[in-house]
Formats: structure tokens, sequence, C-alpha cells
């Protein structure tokens, strides 16, 4: 079997074994919805059903993500970085096969968001009802 052809059967079992944890995050919400809790367990429960829902949106952004590749694939634009058009090695495609960044142009754009961050956080901030 080609690479192209493993990675791409390695992208299908994410994807099914996404599809599977979202159904399982909707039955739990489902569960959720049909029981008759206490006020002490609602609180609980609700707090339950909400990382329940954040799972469930992680969860479909990885699925996109998937798709996203699998079409690269169809297209034959699989493997290539989207940021220097140069190829994503194998190795990389292997451990992460929705990968659209090789190594460098990864790091780079985590460099980037970390700066990004920090310049967030040391960014000082004006009272309300005051003159800066």
């Amino acid at each position: 079997m080609k690479p192209i052809e493993r990675l791409r059967e390695k992208l299908l079992a994410q994807r099914r074994a996404l599809f599977e944890q979202v159904a399982r995050a909707e039955d739990d919400l489902r569960w959720l919805d049909n029981t008759h809790p206490e006020t002490e367990e609602e609180a609980q429960e609700q707090t339950i059903a909400r990382l329940l829902a954040r799972l469930d949106d992680r969860g479909n952004a990885e699925l996109r993500t998937i798709d996203r590749a699998l079409i690269l694939i169809e297209a034959g634009a699989y493997g290539t970085c989207e940021d220097c058009g140069e190829p994503i090695p194998v190795e990389r495609l292997e451990v992460l096969p929705a990968a659209t960044t090789c190594i460098f142009c990864a790091e780079a754009r985590e460099r980037a968001s970390r700066q990004r961050r920090r310049a967030d956080v040391e960014q000082p901030t004006v009272p309300v009802g005051t003159a800066p």
C-alpha cells in the first residue's frame, strides 16, 4: 500500500472514531436532559453537559480538519505545506495525518501565537472612567 493510501485510511479511521465520540457525547447530553435532578445535582449536571458540549465542538473541529485533509488527497495537493509550499515529510504525516504545514512552519506559527498571547497579557489596561 502506498504511503498516501495508508495515510488516507488512517484519516478515515480517525474520522470514524470521532463520529463515534460525538455520538456518545450527544447520547450523554440526551440522558442528562431526560433526568430530573435535585437542585444540588442540577448544577453538577449542567457543568457536565457544558463539558460534553465543548468536547463535541472540539470533535467537530477535528472532523473538519480531517475532511480538509481528505479533500486535499482527492485533489492531489495533500502533503504540501500551505505556508512554504515544500513537501511535508511522510514521517510528520504519519504522526499527524491532518497536518497542513511542515514542522518548521508549524513551529513558526506556534512562536508567533505565543508572542501574540504574551503581548495580550503584558498590555496594560486602563480602568474604566480614567483618561489614558
